[in-house]
């Protein structure tokens, strides 16, 4: 019987790191396909996706995946725990995924393991000090790793959750033991520059995507300035970094990278139709009533995207969960939305984006053992999913439009020819990616 990894991931954009990381899976796992859940247009940071999906899914699937599904905008935009928890249910709905592989610091699974079943339990030791921590003014990770050195973890063992990767790993096992899962976490050693370094001097150095995005959007600011055509042709350095089977996807001259702030017009929007409508700020995701109070007496400070983020970020309020609060207002995600979703077991459907042709046994044991609905055909989603399934959907599928608003202003401002190379596009008649 056929092997099945699953993997969770951004690949914004994908880089020599993740390719490794869809090997080792292989090597690891003896896995005959793996299933890739990749957030769709919106980004974990609270920020639209640098590349919009399409060639997201293309540079996955020419990058080692064999299936790729979409991992809808209230979670891949959510906290690190709604994050895991989305994916972590849509792999397990599946029915068919035996493994979930993660890229990691540490590389070691137990650490993270121990860590995973008290912030899945929480006792009490664990909530009574987050809480004073907190009351302190310690920011979360901090608070958390505090609490977790109050259950008898050794600090140690807690701090491993200072780093990116462990953090995110812990929250997919934690999930995986909420949701009694049946996946089997492998832990990758992630290779390469830490998550805010620069892009490496030497090819033979892995970079991470963070720096990657930094060097791309470095070069649009320049081609900018220097009044040259967007988009433009990626710089060796650059390519350097980028596994070569998908070279010939940023040397097409179809990319457009977004930034942060190409939002901030719609942000602004948001912000005066919620003070004119008297919608308050707390009733989007992540927002709390401190936050909202912050941000109410900025409202009519018509700033960038990234500067205003910069105006409410206090010791307690980190610059990246600011970011997804106010993507949220942009999205019109709730609190009652996320809410619900909880409640109804997170992710109720599985949408493909893209597939290799020689998956189709693959396709087949999904179509047998999935216990939610999977829609290859997004036009066909209101005869498949039920009224509350449809509630996601719908969200998700707006969300994706918002997206392609903010790429179409953003090619209008910069670039030569927009239209002819960057159609919008109709979450309903988007065709899958198929090689």
């Amino acid at each position: 019987m056929s092997k099945v990894a699953g993997i969770i991931a951004e690949y914004n954009p994908f880089h020599m790191g993740h390719q490794y990381q869809l090997e080792e899976t292989r090597r690891q796992t003896d896995a005959d396909y793996i299933v890739v859940v990749m957030s769709g247009n919106f980004v974990q940071r609270g920020e639209p996706a640098l590349f919009e999906k399409s060639f997201r899914i293309s540079m996955a699937l020419l990058g080692g995946a064999d299936l790729v599904l979409e991992l809808p905008a209230p979670f891949a935009s959510g906290s690190a725990e709604d994050f895991a928890s989305g994916a972590i249910s849509l792999l397990e709905g599946l029915g068919c995924v035996d493994f979930l592989s993660f890229g990691s610091e540490s590389g070691k699974l137990w650490p993270l393991q121990e860590a995973a079943a008290i912030l899945a339990s929480e006792p009490a030791s664990f909530t009574d000090t987050l809480k004073e921590q907190l009351s302190k003014g310690q920011p979360y990770p901090k608070a958390q790793a505090a609490a977790l050195t109050a259950c008898g973890i050794s600090p140690q063992h807690s701090s491993v959750l200072k780093d990116p990767n462990n953090l995110l790993g812990t929250e997919y096992l934690k999930a995986i033991i909420r949701q009694k899962s049946r996946l089997k976490p492998i832990a990758v050693r992630r290779l390469g520059c830490g998550y805010h370094d620069r892009l490496p001097e030497t090819a033979e150095t892995y970079a991470s995507a963070s720096g990657i995005r930094t060097a791309i959007l470095r070069e649009r600011e320049t081609a900018r300035l220097q009044a040259s055509q967007i988009p433009w042709q990626v710089s060796p350095s650059i390519l350097s970094q980028i596994p070569r089977k998908l070279h010939p996807i940023y040397q097409s001259r179809l990319l457009f990278p977004l930034c942060p702030d190409d939002s901030s017009m719609l942000l602004n929007y948001q912000l005066l139709a919620c003070m004119d409508r008297g919608i308050p700020f707390q009733e989007f995701s992540d927002i709390s009533p401190e936050l909202a109070g912050r941000l109410k007496r900025q409202a009519f400070s018509f700033q960038p995207f990234s500067q205003r983020i910069q105006a409410l970020k206090t010791r307690q309020y980190t610059y990246t969960r600011i970011s997804r609060s106010l993507l949220h207002i942009i999205l019109n995600i709730r609190q009652e939305d996320m809410d619900f979703y909880r409640r109804e077991g997170y992710c109720s459907y599985a949408r493909i984006l893209g597939f290799w042709r020689r998956s189709a046994p693959l396709l087949k044991k999904i179509k047998e053992q999935s216990t939610i609905p999977v829609i290859a055909k997004a036009s066909d989603a209101p005869k498949i999913l039920s009224e509350k399934e449809q509630r996601l959907w719908n969200q998700d599928c707006c969300c994706s439009h918002i997206y392609q608003t903010i790429l179409q202003q953003a090619c209008k401002e910069l670039a030569a020819d927009s239209a002819a190379f960057l159609p919008l596009t109709n979450e309903y008649s988007r065709p899958l990616v198929i090689l």
